[in-house]
């Protein structure tokens, strides 16, 4: 097969599906914590291996990343590049013009970058740790090429395949590309039409039972594995008067004014690390429908049933731990719960399959993303129980809000208190940006409204 027809092929599929593939013959690849530096596209093609490291002398050094640049020769590259230090730089902008310049097709850093906008600018993808301002001028210097490297604990070869998107990054040995290939468009198609199931209405407890996954293994036909029966998409299950209730008094507000009304009563309830996919407009508020998951046992339990449980409006709230090696949620989950008009998803873990979830507008709050599945790795061991999301204990019907800033856990019973104290803070600080608007000084504003005082205990 040639070189172009395995990366199209390759192109066709996400993270998603090849880290899936990966996981059925039993191969590694899936790389956490390599996230796309900025809302660059998808990068599929051959690794070209660099490895760096400290400078530990004065010597001048051509500087690093310059002689594999220059010797490419051809337009499947992706440079892969290792041994990056956190804070210090081993990319920027000129090196990404260049690259640009020789049709390479990204780099995937175990490191960090710098002036990503200059790569942003020429569309040229970056994929690594993270971002700082600091040169590797110095500091690091280009200690191999062509060879075998770690990334993030999994080796990589020269020529390895490479498949980069918005939830991270999956390499893949050169040899068994056709495999994991024919494996993750079998999984592909399966997908396609659990999708379809679900859309039709069909119990997403039905479409994501196991046996849909062992088909992709035997090959089953379509027909006979995935039957997609008539259902109604309607969700059975609607909201409570009580639920509506106390929604409705949360529906002028954001996460900081309930965060500022929880310090006031000496509430716990910001969940630290979980944060929104992206910068919804919207505030997400709902009832807390909770989950627990945990190690998956043997054999494996149910991943993802409860869904058809839970009622329209709920926020579905994921307790996995803050494992960050698997997901819980995925683009099935996120059609279904749009389709029963569920209202949003917390996890304290990661989700996968963002795509879907962004361009559906679906609100996912979670501690990170990664491709990997979480099937034979977690299951659920119950719902409706205390659980503990970023740090903050939710008790199942307590008030989510959630927004671009975050997340907040409101308990139930004291909905209503936090609802006026948020109410009132929120007119106090409307109040201060009127003053200042008009021309008061921000300290004589403050001053007159008492912001000093509005989040103070008691």
């Amino acid at each position: 097969m040639s070189q172009s027809s395995i990366l199209d092929r390759l192109s066709a599929l996400d993270t998603n599906t090849v880290s899936d593939a990966l996981d059925f013959l039993g191969l590694k690849g899936a790389t956490y914590g390599l996230r796309p530096l900025w809302d660059c596209p998808k990068i599929v093609g051959r690794a070209s291996t660099v490895k760096v490291g400290p400078k530990t002398d004065t010597a001048p050094t051509t500087h690093l990343l310059t002689p594999v640049i220059d010797a490419v020769t051809t337009d499947d590259r992706v440079l892969v590049i290792s041994g990056g230090i956190d804070g210090i730089s081993c990319w920027g902008d000129i090196v990404a013009n260049a690259s640009k310049q020789k049709r390479i097709r990204g780099t995937v850093i175990d490191g960090m970058s710098r002036d990503i906008d200059g790569s942003r600018e020429v569309g040229y993808p970056v994929y690594g740790r993270g971002v700082t301002m600091i040169s590797a001028r110095n500091r690091l210097v280009q200690v191999d090429s062509g060879t075998p490297l770690q990334v993030r604990g999994f080796t990589v070869h020269q020529d390895d395949y490479v498949i980069a998107d918005r939830c991270g990054t999956v390499f893949v040995p050169a040899q068994r590309i056709e495999d994991v290939l024919e494996f993750g468009e079998r999984i592909d198609r399966r997908q396609a039409r659990m999708v379809e199931a679900v859309r039709a209405g069909q119990p997403v407890s039905e479409v994501m039972h196991d046996k849909q996954f062992e088909a992709i293994r035997e090959n089953a036909p379509l027909s006979t594995v995935l039957p997609v029966a008539p259902a109604s998409k309607r969700n059975p299950k609607q909201a409570r008067p009580e639920d509506q209730e106390l929604v409705a008094l949360f529906a002028d507000s954001d996460t900081p004014g309930v965060s500022d009304a929880l310090d006031k009563l000496g509430i716990p309830g910001q969940a630290f690390g979980i944060m929104p996919l992206t910068d919804y407009k919207k505030v997400t508020v709902g009832p807390a429908f909770t989950v627990r998951y945990v190690p998956a046992s043997d054999p494996p339990g149910s991943v993802g049933d409860f869904i058809d449980e839970v009622a329209i409006g709920d926020v579905v709230v994921i307790d996995n731990g803050g494992r960050t090696d698997c997901t819980v949620w995925g683009d099935i989950m996120t059609q279904y719960a749009g389709l029963r008009d569920i209202a949003g998803t917390v996890i304290d873990g990661v989700c996968r399959d963002v795509n879907r979830a962004i361009d559906d507008d679906y609100p996912l709050f979670t501690a990170g993303r990664w491709m990997r599945t979480g099937k034979d790795r977690v299951q659920v061991g119950g719902v409706n129980e205390s659980i503990g999301i970023g740090k903050v204990r939710v008790n199942p019907r307590d008030i989510v809000v959630a927004d671009a800033n975050g997340v907040v856990i409101v308990p139930r019973d004291r909905a209503r208190e936090v609802a006026d104290v948020a109410r009132k803070i929120e007119k106090s600080e409307a109040g201060i940006r009127e003053l200042i608007a008009s021309g008061a000084t921000i300290a004589g504003a403050r001053e007159k409204l008492g912001y000093h005082t509005l989040q103070r205990k008691g």
